[in-house]
């Protein structure tokens, strides 16, 4: 096996006792440290919190005022929070479309201009001209003056 070879198990060895002695010594001087300082933290905080529910505890109203005062400040903070979100993705999105419809959507919305003005002067003098008694209009002279407007 060549795991266990003579000649490289002594340097494999070596290696991984250093490495390892390494990282016992970073994980006990940094990392356990501030595990430990953070479960202390949490433990203040839950005994400070234990002791103001203790003191209103005499009061079963004042635990649902306090649940509820918590809720209202969590809520209009995320309200708060959540609008204004909501205003600068409007905002953004209002730029960028215009951004896009001038730069890359420039000659299709002439186009499709073009065409609409075409349409709704067919529609025009579908509607108008087909409508009066004479029957001498020169629609070739009209198509031309629409192909000139637009």
């Amino acid at each position: 096996m060549p795991q266990l070879d003579v000649m490289t198990f002594f340097t494999q060895f070596f290696w991984f006792s250093l490495n390892f002695v390494f990282f016992y010594l970073l994980l006990l001087h940094f990392i356990i440290p501030l595990i430990t300082i953070n479960l202390k933290y949490r433990e203040k905080i839950l005994q400070s919190l234990a002791i103001d529910i203790n003191k209103k505890k005499e009061n079963a109203s004042d635990a649902f005022n306090i649940y509820d005062n918590i809720l209202l400040k969590t809520f209009s903070f995320f309200r708060v929070y959540i609008s204004k979100i909501l205003l600068f993705a409007d905002s953004w999105i209002v730029t960028n479309l215009s951004k896009i419809s001038v730069e890359s959507f420039a000659l299709a919305n002439s186009e499709f201009l073009k065409i609409i003005v075409e349409k709704s002067l067919c529609l025009y003098i579908l509607n108008n001209k087909l409508k009066t008694p004479s029957n001498a209009v020169n629609w070739s002279s009209l198509w031309n003056k629409s192909r000139v407007i637009v």
